[in-house]
């Protein structure tokens, strides 16, 4: 307490060995000021150090003593009476903290290297992954939103944020699971989370501007810039990207691109795709892409985001976001396909040009009416237009090389698209404690138009040769709106006990125009066979109750919906109507347990309905590629999944050793597959079917610990992945599981300021076993690397990033091996090293191709992209923290704390 009497809540106290001053314990008081520490060693002398802002570092010798327990009494703090001069405050530093289901990095204790962005430091942090596209996992699973001090940046995007945001800007990261805007109201747990990071900035980042602008050339006209500003005060914030390359950089997420550029479309636009009606029931599972691999892309992209507190009722955050993306694809495929009559070959070659353009927004506005009513209101929209063209040649031979079908294909692509989507939450707190009432309105509406060319000439060989030549034109006009709404009542039960009542009802109305014109020399005729045009209705009720428990350590719920739906539909040009009504029960159950502030368990279960989508029920035949045909099935029922959630984390902060686990299964009844049957000419119609069931699991078990002699710190991880499921192929069913079994070591290592390294090596092993076929497949992929940077002379440092990869096929021949170096060389200029000069060399062996195996339910396929070649470039990187802030730096009165 300070010495008025006044508790201290949250100040920092370790207990060192009085020998050497090596941490023996720590703690954090509480909101009273108390702490305690427990198990500690009584025959050791020892010293006992705290610290709180504003106040003078508190010291007090312990000496051994033989009692069980301790009493420090009242331990007052005095004001720090030094603040007229510069103070040096040297304290260790604690990398990791848990708080209840919040998993804290203390960024200062991660070096990255100068000028690195938000990225660069996640990739340090134990227990978080960060792939080759930017993708982020903690602790097993895939990060969905990236916040900055507690507020959206960009929207919903992570990578705007770990892309773009200065490593250096950051004080803390932290990782927990969010939960939804209703349930943080209510207390209720509704089960809605997303895995979520929250970038805490440093003090002087909140208050005041910073961020940075690069420039760079290169061989071969490469070229890349980029700018970043930023100004925050205690109200407000508000940022602005910039960005152009043709290096493959891309400041957005995949799901965004493929919103943006109406990807969900194009299987219905350019006629000569491979169809996937999502085939739920498969064991696709992809790996060993590189970064980049998808050809060569240039990107020009800019923004501005801003959050501004109104009063202190009323937060509002919007932002805007436009993309320019171009991308070359050249590909070359190899599927080896798997069919009770015999197995065949498929080889494909294709060049492919996509060109999108697209333009996001997204405002939030959240207000408190009085101190018992609430308003949040968010919206995004979007708009876009992509233009696709591809052309591809391929041949189908059985497996002892006699010829079956070639075919010559070309295809072009012309589409629009637009989406809305609001939601407008009303929150009412009663005047008795725990009982609220809330209410939920969202109406979304999205439509996309486009048109689509194609050109292809088939070739069959029979016993007689048959050509078959397809010209056509195709348009498609779509649109969907929803409107739903939800209501939620709770009521408390007493002694921390609550009701929770709900009804959701939504509306879905979707329309499809899809026309597909044969072209002749004397003109266009209707293909009414491929040409579709319908409507449909889907309507949803779910009525639901819940019960939820708390106490001190732990808390549980359980309750149960009843979810109604009817589905109406009517193809026009057949005059076939499509009528289905399902009902289902959907129980949820979880329960939460503290073991103590920095170890935790949590066991969710959870079940869901996955109605079948239009384009699942509708019974026409689309031949558009006629080597892949697909035909609807209007008998589908809904898939019903189950799926069970083990968590388990626990980090000690006097070893700072951390272990983080999680077990997940899911188990699905009338699973919906692609039942495919392939005819004499190895031609394959595909339809969707439902089976039994379908089985899956997922575990992930984490272990990060330091090695304090070398300075350093280790990170082990594994997972296994299995997933049982049944494929239908010629009618008849077969059994068929894949199981991935994964590793990976990293260790983080520092000397000083001179040397940082890290080495990590990454090991995966894919097996899928076939009930009736001896075709199972086998691969192990694995991935080294090594990346150091050196400091040296005065302002220099020399980068290295190495890495080896290596896929390899154990059932066949394939053996893949691709080294990566890239190397540079960078000096820091002017005052307080605000410009930083770089040469580089990327892909320095020229080695760099992007290889992508792929087993799915009855093939294994292989495919190689075109990438970049080995080029240098020479990067100008500026910092404009102190342009932005003239009168920072040098101030009296000010701490500087190293900890």
């Amino acid at each position: 307490m300070d010495n008025e009497g006044n508790s201290l809540p949250s100040a920092t106290v370790i207990l060192l060995l009085g020998k050497d001053s090596v941490m023996s314990n720590f703690a954090i008081s509480d909101k009273d000021g108390f702490f305690a520490m427990a198990k500690v060693p009584a025959k050791n002398d020892y010293v006992l150090r705290i610290t709180f802002v504003g106040f003078a570092t508190k010291v007090m010798p312990l000496p051994a003593s033989s009692g069980s327990n301790i009493d420090l009494g009242k331990i007052l703090m005095g004001e720090d009476d030094k603040i007229l001069s510069e103070v040096v405050i040297k304290t260790d530093r604690i990398p990791i903290t848990i708080k209840k289901d919040t998993i804290e990095y203390d960024a200062l204790a991660f070096k990255v290297q100068p000028n690195a962005v938000v990225e660069d430091l996640l990739k340090r942090l134990p227990g978080m992954e960060v792939d080759e596209q930017g993708g982020i996992t903690a602790q097993g699973e895939t990060v969905q939103r990236v916040l900055v001090d507690g507020k959206e940046f960009f929207g919903r995007d992570p990578k705007m944020a770990t892309q773009n945001l200065p490593a250096d800007a950051v004080a803390k990261v932290q990782v927990f699971d969010q939960k939804s805007e209703q349930s943080t109201f209510t207390g209720i747990d509704d089960g809605k989370r997303e895995k979520t990071i929250n970038l805490e900035l440093k003090e002087g980042k909140k208050v005041g501007a910073f961020g940075n602008t690069s420039l760079g050339f290169g061989a071969d006209d490469r070229f890349q810039g980029k700018v970043n500003i930023n100004r925050f005060n205690k109200k407000s914030q508000f940022s602005v990207l910039g960005m152009g390359n043709n290096i493959n950089m891309q400041g957005f997420s995949v799901g965004e691109y493929m919103n943006f550029s109406g990807g969900s479309q194009q299987m219905l636009g350019g006629g000569g795709a491979r169809l996937n009606f999502g085939n739920t029931g498969g064991v696709p599972v992809n790996f060993g892409g590189r970064s980049g691999s998808n050809g060569i892309t240039t990107s020009w992209a800019g923004g501005v985001n801003g959050n501004r507190k109104l009063s202190d009722k009323t937060e509002f955050n919007g932002s805007y976001f436009y993309n320019f993306l171009e991308n070359n694809v050249i590909t070359d495929l190899e599927r080896e396909n798997f069919i009770p009559t015999g197995n065949f070959n498929f080889v494909q070659n294709s060049l492919k040009n996509n060109i999108n353009n697209s333009h996001k927004a997204n405002i939030r506005f959240d207000t408190k009416l009085d101190s018992m009513n609430s308003i949040l209101v968010t919206a995004d929209a979007s708009i876009g237009d992509s233009e696709s063209n591809q052309e591809s040649n391929s041949t189908t031979r059985l497996t002892n090389g006699d010829l079956q079908n070639a075919s010559n294909q070309a295809t072009t692509n012309l589409s629009s698209n637009s989406n809305i989507n609001s939601e407008v939450l009303w929150r009412h707190k009663f005047s008795k404690k725990g009982r609220s009432l809330s209410v939920t309105t969202n109406i979304a509406n999205t439509a996309s138009e486009g048109e689509g060319t194609l050109n292809a000439t088939n070739i069959f060989y029979r016993n007689t040769t048959i050509t078959q030549v397809l010209k056509q034109r195709n348009t498609q006009n779509t649109t969907n709106t929803t409107l739903g709404t939800n209501f939620r009542y709770t009521e408390p039960l007493g002694n921390r006990n609550y009701l929770e009542m709900s009804y959701l009802f939504s509306r879905n109305r979707n329309e499809v125009d899809q026309q597909v014109f044969d072209v002749k020399e004397n003109g266009e005729t209707a293909n009414d066979q491929l040409s579709n045009k319908f409507k449909s209705v889907y309507l949803f009720q779910r009525p639901g109750i819940s019960f939820q428990s708390n106490r001190d350590s732990y808390n549980y719920s359980f309750g149960t919906s009843l979810q109604i739906t009817s589905l109406n539909g009517l193809l026009e040009i057949q005059n076939i109507p499509i009528e289905n009504s399902f009902v289902n029960f959907l129980p949820t159950a979880r329960f939460n347990y503290d073991f103590s502030p920095s170890k935790r368990m949590s066991i969710d279960y959870n079940t869901n309905v996955q109605e079948p989508s239009i384009q699942q029920l509708q019974p026409l035949v689309d031949n558009r590629d006629p080597l892949n045909i697909y035909i609807g099935n209007p008998s589908l029922r809904p898939s019903y999944s189950q799926s069970m959630v083990l968590r388990y984390n626990n980090f000690n902060t006097v070893t700072s050793i951390g272990f983080f686990a999680f077990v997940t299964a899911d188990y699905t009844t009338n699973a919906i597959v692609n039942s495919q049957n392939v005819n004499s000419d190895l031609v394959r119609t595909s339809t969707p079917v439902n089976v039994d069931n379908s089985f899956s699991v997922r575990s992930n078990v984490n272990l990060t610990l330091p090695v304090k002699k070398l300075n350093g710190r280790l990170n082990f991880s594994t997972g296994i992945n299995r997933r049982n499921s049944v494929n239908v192929l010629n009618d008849l069913s077969e059994d068929i599981s894949n199981t991935t079994v994964n590793g990976n070591i990293r260790f983080n290592f520092r000397h000083k300021e001179i040397l940082e390294a890290n080495l990590s090596t990454s090991i995966s092993r894919q097996l899928t076993a076939y009930q009736f076929t001896d075709a199972n497949q086998s691969f192990i992929n694995s991935n080294h690397s090594l990346d150091f940077s050196i400091n040296f002379l005065k302002g220099f440092t020399f980068g290295n990033d190495f890495t080896y990869s290596i896929f390899r096929g154990q059932t066949d021949d394939f053996d893949q091996k691709i080294p990566m170096l890239d190397l540079s060389l960078a000096r820091t200029l002017l005052k307080k090293k605000a410009l930083e000069m770089k040469f580089s060399v990327t892909n320095v062996l020229n080695r760099n191709v992007g290889v992508t195996q792929n087993a799915d339910v009855n093939y294994l396929e292989r495919s190689v992209t075109n990438n970049l070649g080995r080029y240098w470039m020479v990067t100008a990187t500026y910092s404009l923290n102190q342009q932005l802030n003239p009168m920072s730096g040098g101030r009296r009165g000010m701490f500087n704390i190293i900890r």
